[in-house]
């Protein structure tokens, strides 16, 4: 286990592909969007059209969440489906550290019941687990239509990969009709200044998928590790997200992109922190292999091909451990 050691400078990069939205600079954008994915996979989004309100107002929902009482929220406790509460101490995303201080309520992209992916009971799909009406008033409502635009988004930075490889902008579309997105609600408590045991809000990791659009408050806390192993504050920029690219990346790339570890800790004893990531992730069977653009001249790939959902599959129980909820 390495102790934390804070970070001492800056994230910088800051894509804003509004010239991608409306078509007056599509080759720019993406070489922009190439660049940064080989320099260090972290980025601050701008142009992207959501109104800063929307923004503003998922982390008001979080927020609305976690003031319920403890027994409301437990009540929604995570699901085989991985759709639900998850209570503070959980998970462990840096497997050597101590469990993570932080709670969520992770929601999914609605599938009917009897959609084929539900029916054989595949993970991360199926119902999404909302509080009463009555307690949260409007806020399925808010978190289904945020959901629909942080996907939106995630399409067009995927569109914008497809292009930088030298693929057609809607390549990777067919991976994207019924994928294992989620909109990860969290809950940060107040963390004293001292580090003690290691264990901050969210252990150093990688995210899994393919692309991760963060809301985050004013907080701070988001530290992000560049390839020389320096960590960087990857503090709130107004009217922007954090994106950075997951594990998909290096294989679909054979290692041209980097996927960086990152991590949080609430750097306030006195606020609580909240945040709303999207994970863009594939649709469970998307095979994920090298693509024609990255090849080394005839070489083996770097990583194996492998499916989107075994891959998450494995990450998910490594993440938990014993402490994943039972399976419903």
């Amino acid at each position: 286990m390495v102790q934390y050691l804070p970070p001492q400078r800056a994230l910088a990069p800051v894509l804003d592909i509004a010239r991608w939205r409306d078509g007056s600079d599509k080759p720019g954008v993406a070489r922009e969007f190439d660049r940064i994915c080989r320099e260090i996979g972290f980025f601050y989004l701008t142009g992207h059209g959501m109104a800063p309100a929307r923004m503003r107002g998922v982390l008001a929902e979080a927020e609305r969440f976690f003031a319920l009482p403890d027994a409301a929220k437990r009540a929604l406790t995570l699901g085989a489906n991985r759709r639900g509460y998850e209570p503070m101490g959980l998970q462990s995303l840096d497997f050597d550290a101590p469990p993570d201080l932080k709670e969520s309520l992770l929601i999914g992209q609605a599938t009917p019941a009897d959609h084929p992916y539900v029916l054989a009971g595949l993970p991360n799909y199926g119902p999404s687990r909302w509080p009463e009406p009555a307690a949260l008033p409007g806020f399925r409502q808010f978190c289904e239509s945020y959901f629909a635009e942080a996907a939106a988004i995630c399409r067009t930075l995927m569109a914008i990969f497809a292009h930088a490889a030298r693929l057609p902008e809607d390549h990777f579309e067919p991976m994207l009709q019924q994928p294992m997105a989620t909109l990860r609600l969290i809950h940060y408590p107040p963390q004293p200044e001292a580090v003690i045991d290691n264990r901050i809000g969210c252990g150093a990791h990688t995210d899994w998928g393919a692309i991760t659009l963060l809301m985050q408050d004013e907080t701070g806390g988001l530290e992000v590790q560049a390839a020389d192993g320096e960590w960087l504050y990857a503090d709130p920029l107004p009217n922007a997200f954090v994106v950075n690219i997951g594990d998909m990346m290096p294989i679909w790339t054979d290692g041209a992109y980097h996927s960086n570890p990152h991590r949080v800790r609430n750097r306030s004893p006195h606020l609580h922190r909240y945040s709303a990531p999207f994970f863009m992730d594939l649709d469970y069977h998307a095979r994920v292999e090298c693509l024609p653009a990255f090849a080394r001249n005839g070489a083996a790939p770097r990583f194996a091909p492998r499916s989107a959902g075994e891959h998450l599959d494995l990450m998910y129980r490594r993440s938990y451990g014993e402490r994943a909820p039972a399976q419903e």
